[in-house]
Parts: structure tokens; C-alpha cells; sequence
């Protein structure tokens, strides 16, 4: 009959010979014996005990795989090869590719030989969906051209000329849509305070109602 083994005996992985789940190794920095994982192993994990200082070391100098080591001169002229896009030429030096007129004209052929050959499915991929306006989303925040034609020059609670935006009168939150009858212009201060003591009870009034 088996021996039994003991629960302290089971948590210790030199203890369990009988479960080929890893193996014992030694750290090839701090020499310590340590346990690794069989899906470590498969990984290549072998070398350190997971320390993050025998990590660094175990990868430095002479000890990394790729140190000291180039590319033949057969293989960078086959990778040069198997390029199809040109370097671009920038004020800091060569950054990036870019495609030659030929290679865009191809691409731009067989994109249209696909779209002709497979529209059906590409748009039964992504079908358009067109919602009625109540069910929209509008933008939280006002765009930029927006901002310029419709602010004003004075805050319009306190007349202050400083930190001004512009503001829904009616948020977003409670249904505000970004159209100039339902904008103002208010410093930030004062948009701040609409926020907490205005716009934030009228949301919560409002979901307390439904």
C-alpha cells in the first residue's frame, strides 16, 4: 500500500515526484534551487527563479541570446526585397514608409475588384441603421467651431470676461442637445456651480419621476 502523504507534504512542490507538472532547476545568478511550471518550461522559462534582479542579469552582456549578433549581409538584402513601400524622407531623417505610385495603383485596383466582387456581404457584415432622432446620440461637449461663433465675450451670470466656455442650458444629461438655442456663454466658476446645484439635481429629479 501507498504511504500517505501529509497536506504540508502535498504544498511542497520536492514533495510531489509522483506529479509531473515541472521540474527543479537551479538559478544560473543565485545558484537557489527553484520549482518551475511545466507551461514555464514549455515557454523557455528555465534559466532564473523569477526574481526581477536575476532576470535583468540573466539578460545582460554575454548572457543574452542576441548579443553581439547581426543580420548576414544575405539576409538584410532579402528583407530590403520583400518591401513594398519606400522610406520617407523627413527633417529628422528617414521615418516610416510610404507606398510607390505602382503599389497604390495595385492596392487601389484589387480594393475595387472586392468591393465589386463581395458587396452584398460586406454589407450584410455591417448593415447601416438609421434611428430616429430621439434615439441619437449628440455630442457631449460643444465642437470647436461652435465654441468661436457662439460664445460670447462677458459671462452671462456674473459678467466676468475670464475662464469663460460655453454651456448647455438644458445639459446633455437631461436630454440638452449641442444647438445654439440651448447654448450660453458662463465663466468656469459658474459652470461649476450649474453643474452641481442645477444640472445634477434636474437629472436626478428627473430620474426619480420615470
Amino acid at each position: 500500500m501507498p504511504s500517505k502523504v501529509t497536506e504540508k507534504e502535498k504544498r511542497l512542490p520536492s514533495q510531489r515526484p509522483w506529479r509531473a507538472t515541472g521540474r527543479m532547476f537551479t538559478c544560473v545568478i543565485c545558484n537557489k534551487p527553484f520549482y518551475r511550471r511545466a507551461s514555464q518550461i514549455k515557454r523557455g522559462i528555465i534559466k532564473t527563479c523569477g526574481d526581477r534582479s536575476c532576470k535583468s542579469q540573466s539578460m545582460q552582456g554575454s548572457m543574452n541570446p542576441f548579443w553581439g549578433k547581426n543580420h548576414s549581409p544575405e539576409t538584410l538584402s532579402r528583407i530590403d526585397s520583400t518591401k513594398r513601400a519606400r522610406p520617407v524622407k523627413t527633417m529628422g531623417g528617414l521615418k516610416g514608409y510610404k507606398h510607390t505610385p505602382e503599389a497604390r495603383a495595385k492596392i487601389s485596383v484589387a480594393t475595387k475588384r472586392r468591393w465589386a466582387e463581395n458587396r452584398d456581404k460586406m454589407l450584410a457584415c455591417n448593415p447601416p441603421r438609421y434611428k430616429p432622432d430621439e434615439e441619437r446620440r449628440y455630442r457631449r461637449n460643444f465642437s470647436r467651431l461652435q465654441c468661436e461663433l457662439w460664445a460670447d465675450t462677458k459671462c452671462a451670470w456674473c459678467d466676468t470676461t475670464e475662464n469663460l466656455v460655453l454651456d448647455h442650458i438644458i445639459p446633455v444629461m437631461c436630454g440638452g442637445k449641442n444647438v445654439k438655442e440651448n447654448s450660453q456663454t458662463l465663466c468656469q466658476p459658474c459652470n461649476l456651480w450649474k453643474l452641481k446645484y442645477v444640472d445634477r439635481p434636474l437629472y436626478l429629479a428627473g430620474l426619480g419621476t420615470t
